[in-house]
C-alpha cells in the first residue's frame, strides 16, 4: 500500500467544494482544512496510480496548489506486526556527543 500526504492549497471562496470533490475519489481523505489549506491522504495499491491522482488534484476547479510532502510505501505481503525496530544507538543523533563522532576510516 502506498500512501501520501498532500497539502491542497484552494482559492478561500472555493475550499469547501475542493474538499467535498476530493472526498468524492476513493483513497482520499481529507485530515484538516483552514485558511484554505487542505491536509490530504492518499493511499493506492500502485504508486504511479497514486502519483498521477495527486497531480489530477491540480486540475480541479478552485485549486492554486498542491504539494506532496510525504510518500510511504509498505509491501502488505511480506509485512507482519512481528517487525521491530532496534534501537541504533551509535549515531550523535541520540547522545550530545556529535563533535565526538567519527565514522569508521575517516580522517581525524
Amino acid at each position: 500500500m502506498n500512501i501520501s500526504g498532500v497539502i491542497v492549497y484552494a482559492a478561500p471562496d472555493q475550499a469547501d467544494k475542493v474538499e467535498r470533490n476530493l472526498v468524492a475519489i476513493d483513497g482520499v481523505e481529507v485530515h484538516a482544512a483552514e485558511d484554505s489549506k487542505l491536509v490530504v491522504t492518499v493511499e493506492h495499491k500502485n504508486i504511479n496510480a497514486l502519483a498521477d491522482r495527486v497531480m489530477k488534484f491540480q486540475d480541479m476547479a478552485g485549486v492554486m496548489s498542491v504539494a506532496m510532502v510525504y510518500q510511504h510505501n509498505e509491501d502488505l505481503e511480506t509485512l507482519s506486526g512481528d517487525e521491530v525496530l532496534v534501537e541504533d544507538t551509535s549515531s550523535c543523533a541520540t547522545t550530545n556527543n556529535c563533535n565526538d563522532y567519527t565514522p569508521e576510516g575517516a580522517p581525524l
